[in-house]
C-alpha cells in the first residue's frame, strides 16, 4: 500500500488559495475532529467519535473561516480527493493508522472543504473522523436541496477513469479511479445536486460478470448502508428527486456458461422482472421519482439495450410516466479493461444534462 505523502497545492488553483500545501500532522488529534457541522452525501454509518462507509464516491462537506482545515481519517484501502472551494487541493493515499491531513496558507475568509472517497471497497470499511480547524471557526454545513441517486456496476463508480491504457494491475487500478471525475458527480455538480453513489464493480442486478458469485448480485448488496454489514439499512431520510440507473452491463456482457442456473432465455426474463420490481422499490422508498435508465450497445451480442429498453415500455404502458430511456452513445472505453475513461465520463455527463433538459423536474 502507498503511504500518504506531503502534496502541494496547485498555485492556478483559485484566486482564494494561496501557497497552500497538504501535510500529515504528529501524533496530536486536534479536539474539534468530527464536531464541524457537515453535509454527508452518499451511505456512511456514525460511530461514536466517527463514520464508516464501503460504497464509493461518499463525500463529507463542511464550511470554514480559516486558513486551515485538517482531514482526520484511517483508512488502509481508500483513495481519497480533498478539494477546496470546489478546486482540488490534495489525494489522499491508502494508509494505516489515525492521522490528519494538513491544507494550511489559505486565503483569510471563508471556504468549503469536502472531502470525496475515490474508490470502492465493498469488503472494507475505512474511518473518517471529520475535520479539524487550526484557528477559525465552524460555519452552517452545505444544504442543497437538489438530491441525485446512482445506482449502476463500475461504469457509475468509475473504475479506472484515470487511466489510459486497459492492461491494468489492482493496484493501478485503485489508484487510477476517481469517481469524483466519473459521470455521477459530475452530473451532480453542474445541476448543484448533493448525490449518492450506489455501484459495484461485477455485479449484476440478476448475473454477475460471467456468471461469479451465482449465491449474490447487485440486489444483495443494494438494501445495505454498508455492504459488509448485512443488517445495516440505508437511510430513510434520503429522498432524491432524481434516480439514474446503469444495470445489465454485467448480466449480459458475457455468454450464459454452461452449468448456469438460468439459460439465455430466463437470464433475459429475470431480468426484465427484477428491473421492475427495483423500480417499483424506488418509487415506494422515495417520492414519485424521476427514473432514467441507461443502457448502451454491449459485445457481444447486444443484450443490454433490448431488455432495459423492454422494461421501460412496460413500465410505461402500465402508466409509469416518470421512467425515462437513455440509449448511451459508443465510448472508447480504453482505460482499465474496457472501461470508460475521462472523455467518455464527459460525455455520459452531457447525455444526461440533455435528457434532463427534456424532463420537468420538480427540484
Amino acid at each position: 500500500m502507498q503511504t500518504i505523502k506531503s502534496i502541494k497545492l496547485t498555485r492556478a488553483c483559485a484566486a482564494a488559495l494561496v501557497a497552500a500545501c497538504a501535510s500529515l500532522s504528529g501524533p496530536l488529534f486536534a479536539a474539534d475532529a468530527g464536531s464541524a457541522p457537515l453535509l454527508l452525501s452518499g451511505r456512511w454509518v456514525q460511530n461514536s467519535d466517527h463514520w464508516q462507509a464501503t460504497w464509493p464516491g461518499v463525500a463529507m462537506a463542511a464550511r470554514f473561516q480559516g486558513s486551515a482545515v485538517g482531514v482526520v481519517l484511517n483508512d488502509a484501502r481508500s483513495h481519497y480527493a480533498v478539494e477546496i472551494d470546489g478546486q482540488p487541493v490534495a489525494q489522499i493515499s491508502p494508509a494505516s493508522g489515525k492521522r490528519t491531513v494538513w491544507i494550511r496558507d489559505l486565503a483569510a475568509g471563508e471556504h468549503r472543504i469536502e472531502l470525496i472517497r475515490r474508490n470502492e471497497t465493498p469488503d472494507y470499511a475505512g474511518s473518517v473522523y471529520g475535520f479539524t480547524l487550526d484557528g477559525g471557526q465552524w460555519l452552517a454545513a452545505p444544504t442543497p436541496q437538489r438530491k441525485i441517486e446512482f445506482i449502476g456496476d463500475s461504469f457509475t463508480a468509475a473504475l479506472a477513469n484515470l487511466s489510459n491504457q486497459r492492461d491494468c494491475s489492482d493496484a493501478e487500478i485503485s489508484s487510477s479511479t476517481d469517481i469524483s471525475q466519473g459521470f455521477a458527480i459530475q452530473l451532480s455538480r453542474q445541476l448543484g445536486a448533493q448525490w449518492q453513489t450506489n455501484a459495484m464493480s461485477g455485479m449484476g442486478l440478476i448475473r454477475n460478470w460471467n456468471g461469479n458469485l451465482p449465491d449474490r448480485d447487485f440486489r444483495t448488496f443494494y438494501t445495505r448502508q454498508l455492504q459488509t454489514d448485512a443488517n445495516s439499512k440505508p437511510d430513510s431520510h434520503w429522498q432524491p428527486q432524481l434516480v439514474v440507473i446503469g444495470l445489465g452491463v454485467n448480466d449480459f456482457s458475457t455468454p450464459v456458461n454452461p452449468g448456469e442456473q438460468r439459460n439465455t432465455e430466463q437470464r433475459a426474463k429475470d431480468f426484465q422482472a427484477a428491473y421492475r420490481e427495483l423500480i417499483k422499490t424506488l418509487n415506494a422508498r422515495y417520492k414519485t421519482p424521476h427514473i432514467i435508465v441507461t443502457a448502451m450497445k454491449l459485445w457481444p451480442d447486444d443484450q443490454q439495450r433490448p431488455n432495459v429498453r423492454a422494461v421501460v415500455d412496460a413500465e410505461q404502458a402500465a402508466g409509469n410516466q416518470r421512467i425515462h430511456y437513455l440509449q448511451l452513445d459508443a465510448m472508447q472505453l480504453s482505460a482499465c479493461q474496457w472501461h470508460p475513461n475521462r472523455a467518455d465520463h464527459r460525455q455520459v455527463t452531457q447525455q444526461l444534462l440533455d435528457k434532463i433538459a427534456t424532463i420537468k423536474m420538480q427540484w
